[in-house]
């Protein structure tokens, strides 16, 4: 008995939207025969799926006058609810629109100094002509589970920061541009290009960015047998280049940093070959077909395109 109440308030799931619309093309038609010809049917296909909703609602929903069909009671009552359900239907399934005039929501990006200068600016330029109310929150970068956590928890929209995620489920990426790293140092205190032991045996400067940050250098100098001493370690870029100004200390930066802030510093090629990086645009799958989110990733796309080194 408890089964087949359930089952018995569980049959309106049985109701398609192919149905809906038969009930609302009978009753614009006004017989079966025009109501078959309207959808494209067989006549008796459209009285099989008819003899189907009679019995479902217990109700013949449609009765023979003259050479056409009227509408029961019943059937009169669901019309208005069957049009209504199909337009939400039809709703559900249309393209969604952007229009950046109209947000009034918050974008969430956590980037460094290279990509809050290089991309960030310009999109927020952008963003105060093209969707005034639209609000621009900006987090310092972390380590890359960090990044991953950000973006699970939704508490980023887009990550800038260079390719240093392993493939993760859930988490997209597109690559921006490539760089490569430099060595910048006070030009008092020269440093001899293409020197690996004049490069390790300097005193340097390093960023953290986030716990357990990882530092392809080290390994790549561990691969040589050789290591390096740092003596200062800093949570951004601007730190390091403003500390090591006038003191002993070279710091291997990306290359990108080249320009005004680093206009007092001198700077040489790492010592070693190096294959290029790649800064990456990180957003989660869950905004993938988001309308929003996408016209937003191709201008960030766009304005890493203007400039890539």
């Amino acid at each position: 008995m408890i089964l087949m109440s359930v089952m018995e308030k569980a049959e309106y799931l049985d109701l398609d939207g192919r149905q809906l619309r038969l009930l609302l093309t009978i009753q614009s038609a006004g017989s079966l025969s025009a109501a078959a010809k309207l959808l494209d049917m067989n006549q008796s296909t459209v009285s099989y799926w008819l003899d189907l909703m009679r019995q479902r609602f217990d109700d013949p929903l449609f009765v023979r006058v003259g050479n056409g069909v009227e509408p029961t009671e019943r059937t009169k009552a669901m019309l208005p609810l069957a049009k209504g359900i199909l337009h939400q239907l039809e709703a559900m399934c249309e393209t969604e629109q952007y229009q950046p005039a109209d947000d009034n929501g918050t974008l969430r990006f956590a980037a460094a100094t290279i990509e809050r200068d290089s991309i960030i600016k310009p999109l927020l330029t952008y963003a105060r002509q093209t969707a005034p109310n639209l609000r621009i929150e900006l987090a310092a970068s972390g380590s890359p589970f960090q990044m991953v956590d950000t973006l699970r928890q939704a508490t980023a929209d887009f990550i800038l920061m260079p390719d240093r995620i392993d493939a993760t489920e859930g988490i997209m990426r597109r690559n921006l541009f490539e760089f490569t790293d430099t060595v910048f140092f006070d030009p008092s205190i020269p440093l001899a290009p293409g020197d690996l032991d004049a490069y390790c045996n300097r005193p340097q400067a390093r960023v953290a960015l986030g716990p357990e940050a990882g530092f392809g250098i080290d390994r790549k100098l561990a691969a040589l047998g050789k290591s390096r001493k740092i003596i200062l370690q800093t949570a951004d870029f601007d730190s390091v280049l403003n500390l090591i100004s006038g003191t002993d200390l070279i710091a291997t930066l990306p290359s990108i940093l080249k320009g005004p802030r680093t206009a007092s510093l001198s700077h040489v090629p790492l010592p070693w070959a190096q294959d290029p990086e790649h800064l990456v645009l990180f957003w989660h799958a869950r905004n993938q077909s988001s309308a929003r989110h996408k016209f937003w990733r191709d201008k960030i796309v766009s304005l890493a395109k203007a400039v890539a080194p």
